[in-house]
């Protein structure tokens, strides 16, 4: 009868503390899982710092677009005197002795 109850005691004490195991277990996996997620350095800010990456490469690619087209304007300016010429007209309404200029103003409706 002692023996008994003492295997069923020890069944009692496995019981319970596999339940504080599994318990335990839970709360890290649980834990662990969080911090995966939603951490500082978690899934949701890696996305995050993904698209900001997307962003910032399209950013640069689109000034560096603008500088090349800078440097080739510069280039024609300096080695084009017909460019230079046509900049000069355009920008400046600047025109060659004896020429006349005629500016129109567009109708307001």
């Amino acid at each position: 009868m002692k023996r008994r109850f003492l295997k069923e005691q020890l069944l009692r004490e496995k019981k319970r503390n596999d339940r504080i195991f599994l318990f335990f277990f839970l709360v890290i996996i649980l834990f662990l899982a969080y911090s995966f997620f939603f951490g500082d350095m978690g899934y949701l800010k890696y996305l995050e710092l993904k698209k900001n990456e997307q962003k910032l490469m399209k950013d640069i690619n689109q000034i560096l677009m603008e500088n090349n087209a800078l440097k080739n304007e510069i280039e024609l300016l300096k080695k084009d005197p017909s460019y230079m010429e046509k900049y000069a007209r355009e920008k400046f309404g600047l025109v060659k002795p004896g020429e006349m200029v005629f500016q129109f103003q567009k109708e307001e409706k």
